[in-house]
């Protein structure tokens, strides 16, 4: 590695946005959950063939079709997490669920034609969480940061990052030894932090339709709202030898990097569906539905990463061709190092394609019920950023440059998600009923699947973080009930969703066998995940009002 080119990339200006990486990208698309009003929570989410409700216009737009009566509502609720909270942050918040209407049009012919307008949330971002490490035999994110810097540093056109780059001028590696040997960074312990704000919402319009009462169809044109926020903070532990100094004796090293990364903009779908009665009287009904990916246009900034280390950078030595620095001890004072905010960059991101199906009945007024698998295309997600085209005046997006290693990580890591739904109703009395729901998820997440930060995206110029998790599966149950009056009526359900995930606060690549580079080898073991609870519960009321 030619020593002066850490020199010349140390003295470019650090770019502090956080990017946007496979992870992230399914943590803002992956919709695995069930949200609207209380009925439709009530019963899993699994009305694509029942129909009759405002919140299957994104499931089964065909399902408003069946409507009869004019019909507005409005619901709200509160989500609580399971897993206790970062101090300071609540474990409980409020939730606007879902506002809409639906004006329907009947003529005497049996045939009708109806129109929705509904806005629902689709996925609730607020949450808290902790994942601590008291036992890593020396593996570190230092250690994968000096690597990507080894590989990377004579390959100009190499996307190495701006984190990569900030952690050697503030000194949390060295890439050499005062005898011109590598160093090992040995951890033994860490701890991760983040808190996560915001909320994916869907406003969505819809015509719709039926044609004797035995053949329903619909189309719903979405405009989805994204608005994201997230503050980590990971610290690590050492001792040892580190920086070309050994440490005293019960010495503790330690670092911590804080980051904050914004997430805001909008995207667009098509849904389009159809219910079908097959036999004149009999009330058995299928339903198939088919979604587009939603096209985002997004955007991230005002993002920072911070580094706080007992390093103190003294300055570039010339003879040495490398950085000076001085340690303080356990007792010594931490050193801030920021990196530039207010930064903007602009992305695409393009969701999957989704497949439903759903088969339903009723039993007299008294009970009906209703089933559904429904297919998400979640590894054929994709990115890429404007492509740009000077029109004299300004710059006009003409298309999209995609990202090529990006897309190509996701398929590596990310599974298609099967999605199996069922939920029942039964009315004891004519105007009181009660729901029940059951919805399973297949894992998104491959679980050998790891952030590998060598891949040569554009994106990996901005990472400031080496963070990921493999999501397992979701099983969400629900129950509800309702009262139905002559207009008026009220619902309210309860849901909780439990789903767990494998997480790592970075690679391990650069110090086990899969990557063996002699300078990292600590034991060879592999890092063993945090196993993190993202179980939540929810609770939803429902008024509504038709006419």
């Amino acid at each position: 590695m030619k020593k002066n080119f850490i020199f010349v990339m140390m003295c470019l200006a650090f770019t502090g946005v956080q990017a946007q990486d496979t992870y992230t990208n399914d943590r803002l698309t992956n919709t695995s959950d069930v949200h609207g009003t209380a009925r439709y929570v009530g019963m899993g989410g699994a009305m694509g063939a029942l129909g009759g409700d405002i919140s299957v216009i994104s499931n089964n737009p065909a399902g408003i079709g069946l409507m009869r009566r004019n019909d507005i509502s409005i619901g709200m609720g509160a989500v609580i997490q399971d897993d206790k909270a970062i101090e300071g942050e609540a474990r409980a918040h409020y939730s606007f669920d879902q506002i809409g209407f639906v004006a329907v049009f009947n003529n005497p012919n049996g045939n009708n034609v109806n129109f929705g307008l509904n806005l629902q949330k689709k996925l609730d971002f607020r949450h808290s969480m902790i994942a601590e490490h008291g036992n890593l035999g020396g593996l570190s994110q230092a250690s994968q940061l000096a690597g990507l810097m080894l590989d990377f540093g004579d390959d100009y056109s190499q996307n190495s990052g701006s984190l990569v780059n900030q952690a050697y001028g503030v000194g949390i590696y060295d890439v050499f030894a005062a005898d011109g040997g590598q160093l090992q960074y040995l951890n033994n312990a860490n701890s991760f932090y983040r808190t996560s704000s915001g909320n994916l919402y869907g406003l969505d319009l819809n015509v719709s339709g039926g044609v004797q009462d035995r053949v329903f169809w619909g189309a719903t044109f979405g405009v989805n709202f994204l608005k994201y926020r997230s503050n980590t903070s990971y610290v690590e532990f050492r001792d040892g030898y580190f920086g070309g100094h050994f440490l005293d004796d019960f010495a503790v090293q330690d670092y911590t990097l804080d980051a904050q990364h914004d997430v805001n903009g909008t995207g667009f779908n098509l849904k389009a569906g159809t219910i079908i009665r097959p036999i004149e009287d009999n009330p058995l009904r299928f339903g198939i539905a088919i979604e587009t990916p939603t096209w985002y246009t997004l955007k991230q900034e005002d993002s920072y990463f911070t580094f706080y280390t007992k390093w103190q950078n003294n300055g570039w030595n010339e003879d040495a061709r490398s950085y000076d620095f001085s340690y303080n001890d356990q007792q010594g004072s931490y050193h801030r190092y920021d990196s530039p905010d207010a930064n903007y960059l602009e992305f695409n991101l393009h969701s999957p394609w989704k497949f439903r199906l759903s088969l339903a009945s009723t039993v007299e007024d008294y009970l009906a019920w209703d089933v559904e698998y429904e297919y998400s295309l979640n590894k054929r997600a994709t990115m890429g950023y404007p492509r740009q085209e000077s029109s004299g005046w300004d710059d006009q997006s003409v298309g999209m440059n995609s990202d090529k290693a990006m897309n190509a990580m996701t398929e590596r890591v990310i599974n298609g998600v099967h999605n199996l739904r069922a939920g029942i109703e039964y009315k004891p009395a004519p105007k009181f009923a009660v729901r029940a729901g059951y919805n399973f998820y297949s894992a998104p997440m491959k679980s050998g699947g790891r952030f590998d930060q060598t891949v040569d995206s554009y994106y990996m110029n901005y990472v400031t973080g080496t963070d990921y998790m493999n999501l397992k599966a979701a099983n969400i149950f629900s129950l509800g009930m309702g009262y139905r009056g002559k207009s008026f009526y009220a619902d309210i359900a309860y849901k909780y969703r439990h789903q767990h995930g494998d997480f790592y606060a970075f690679d391990d690549s650069y110090q086990t066998a899969r990557t063996p580079e002699a300078q990292f080898i600590t034991d060879g073991r592999e890092l063993t995940p945090v196993d993190v609870n993202l179980d939540r519960h929810n609770v939803t009321f429902t008024l509504g009002f038709k006419f």
